[in-house]
């Protein structure tokens, strides 16, 4: 892994930033004003914006993804999208925190997303595992504050995205009750949490084997 933030401004004669992680079979880095075809295309199935607030529209068009990248051009961004090794220049998917402030300023709000033809293959769990990682033990914000826990909401009969936090150690901290209501259906939210001592005990128990 590496901890490679922006430090200048990103314009589209930038050169595509650095990783801020590389795993086996991906690599996260910052957003590029180049990204936005790529990112539409990956984000333009309504299969993806089915379980995501009415903040990821569907259709999802070029302008959409213009506007979502122009927010993530600071210097030490939240929000990063996930290439392949093969082509960093593509977007197949994005990764981000949401920091909390006040008496929630040392956790952060987890979300993601993978497009489709990369569904079923592990990959999700495998940048998720990575960010959780770079969240609890590089992450910085204002005035050096660091992050100790890491939470995420699923909206009812996302299976997959449950499975895929359970698998990363994230525990199921309780269901708000008709919480959500998109499109006219009221659905629940699962709540999902990871502490950083939860996540110290784990990452340990790896090493020796015992998960």
């Amino acid at each position: 892994m590496e901890a490679q933030l922006q430090n200048t401004a990103v314009t589209a004669d930038s050169p595509l930033p650095s990783p801020i992680i590389t795993t086996p079979r991906l690599i996260i880095r910052a957003m590029h004003p180049q990204d936005d075809i790529s990112m539409q295309a990956a984000a333009a199935p309504a299969s993806i914006t089915k379980y995501m607030t009415l903040n990821f529209a569907h259709p999802y068009t070029l302008q959409h993804a213009r506007d979502w990248i122009s927010l993530h051009l600071a210097p030490r961004p939240n929000a990063f999208v996930l290439c392949l090794p093969s082509d960093p220049s593509s977007v197949i998917g994005g990764i981000g925190l949401k920091p909390g402030s006040d008496v929630q300023s040392h956790a952060a709000e987890m979300g993601y997303w993978i497009a489709e033809p990369y569904w079923g293959q592990g990959l999700m769990s495998e940048a998720l595992e990575a960010m959780t990682e770079w969240s609890l033990s590089e992450w910085e914000g204002e005035g050096g504050r660091k992050l100790s826990r890491l939470s995420a909401s699923v909206f009812e009969g996302n299976t997959g995205s449950m499975k895929c936090l359970e698998k990363c150690g994230y525990r199921k901290e309780g269901v708000l009750r008709g919480h959500v209501e998109k499109h006219g259906k009221t659905m629940d939210l699962h709540v999902f949490g990871l502490t950083k001592g939860d996540w110290e005990e784990r990452k340990k128990g790896k090493q020796y084997g015992k998960n």
